[in-house]
């Protein structure tokens, strides 16, 4: 028998092919391995790509929104876009949010700060937590510290009133600072999703407060738009029993906030927020507002003096007093500025929800105006008549209201109302149509 093919040598084979298929399935493991850890580094780098991508996308996204809106828009106030540079502060992972038992302002604040001034603390908590204390940090650099002072200087005309009306509703008198979270206190702001004015309401959460046709958009009201925004933020207080649960609804809805705390019962914002329950704009949203509150209440603190300066411009002056005009048809803002005496602009910056430069024809409307400026001045624009810088159109052959209506981006509706006539009437050679479009 040959010795190769014996017994011995027969499990020495058997061994040999044992260890290799072992080995071989060694080194697939190791190699598999290998891939996996590979493939999640190259996933995560995909996935930075993407978050990158999609900010880009984002951002495209509200440029080219606010871009339509003017061309679809063509009479309106200039619309602006609502982003502001809090909006675009880097947000916080779940583990920093962490509540510490007893939160103390970050070393970095305490160096930079003024330790011969006493710092003021809000009337509501929270503008120690982590979170707060992160955009707090970001809101003191150069250029947010610009962005605030700005939107301080554009709040003067309005922030004496909104002072006046927390006063009298008995509600934190921070919450002032609460259009510069959404808006910078910019009247034309429009978000891409169509949250529009100081207060960035939503179409569907003006009712029952405001108002808004072909006319006007009480949205873009900033009196009008205070009363609404505080009755909204007294109604969540009732419903919530917790400012920052409050003011979070305000931003997210009272719907989402209610079904958050019916799936989390007992549960503060705070909480909330750290654990991802709410959306991140949400989370972000009070500590946003306490963050820029703090820094403003005690900017001399903080080592900031002139947003101070800023802020404290309205200590200065007197409330502005205003008259009211009540009008009842269609007079354009010349017209009107011409018969009192006043600039056009004046006119405008007082009553920026008006979408077209003139009162809104066959209803009635009351006009903010100076004080002093509308005695008698409701008379003389009834014996005015038809503001005289109207387009007045003539009517040729083959015209539609339609047609008309679409040349000059109106609705048949609205033509029909100035002319006081109805879709179905049959229009003539050379009538005269006036449009709601001024010289």
């Amino acid at each position: 028998m040959d010795a190769g093919n014996g017994p011995a040598s027969i499990m020495a084979k058997n061994f040999k092919g044992t260890m290799s298929k072992r080995y071989t399935s060694i080194i697939l493991f190791f190699t598999i391995l290998s891939f996996s850890l590979f493939g999640a580094n190259a996933n995560k780098k995909v996935a930075n790509i993407k978050a990158v991508d999609v900010e880009a996308q984002a951002s495209d996204a509200k440029a080219a929104d606010s871009k339509a809106a003017d061309e679809v828009q063509p009479d309106e106030t200039n619309q602006e876009q609502a982003g502001t540079p809090l909006e675009n502060l880097e947000l916080l992972s779940s583990h920093e949010l962490s509540i510490p038992d007893t939160a103390e302002p970050s070393e970095s604040i305490l160096a930079s700060s003024n330790t011969n001034v006493q710092r003021k603390e809000l009337e509501i908590w929270g503008a120690d937590h982590p979170l707060s204390v992160k955009f707090r940090e970001q809101s003191l650099s150069e250029r947010n510290k610009k962005w605030i002072i700005q939107a301080l200087n554009r709040s003067t005309p309005y922030r004496p009133y909104i002072q006046k009306r927390l006063k009298e509703l008995n509600l934190p008198s921070i919450l002032q600072y609460l259009p510069i979270v959404e808006s910078y206190y910019n009247v034309n702001a429009v978000s891409s999703a169509g949250a529009t004015g100081i207060w960035q309401f939503m179409t569907n959460s003006m009712e029952p407060f405001l108002k808004k046709n072909t006319w006007y958009d009480d949205r873009r009201d900033p009196w009008k738009s205070t009363d609404a925004a505080l009755a909204k933020l007294s109604d969540n207080l009732k419903q919530f029993k917790d400012w920052p649960l409050a003011i979070a609804a305000y931003n997210c809805g009272s719907g989402a906030m209610s079904r958050a705390i019916k799936k989390n019962p007992g549960k503060d914002f705070w909480y909330l927020a750290e654990n991802n329950i709410l959306k991140s704009q949400s989370s972000q949203y009070v500590p946003k507002l306490l963050a820029i509150a703090d820094v403003i209440e005690n900017a001399e603190y903080y080592g900031v003096p002139e947003i101070a300066e800023a802020a404290n411009i309205i200590n200065e002056t007197e409330e502005p007093q205003y008259d009211f005009l009540i009008t009842n048809g269609m007079y354009s803002f010349a017209q009107i500025a011409e018969l009192a005496g006043i600039e056009e602009s004046v006119i405008k910056e007082l009553n920026p929800a008006i979408l077209r430069n003139c009162t809104p024809a066959r209803m009635e409307y009351t006009l903010r105006m100076p004080s002093g400026t509308t005695e008698g001045l409701d008379q003389k624009l009834k014996d005015a008549g038809a503001p005289p810088d109207a387009i007045v159109y003539t009517v040729v052959e083959g015209d539609t209201l339609w047609g008309i209506s679409r040349k000059y981006k109106l609705t048949v509706e609205d033509l029909c109302t100035v002319n006081n006539i109805r879709e179905k009437d049959i229009l003539h050679l050379k009538q005269k149509l006036i449009i709601p479009i001024f010289k």
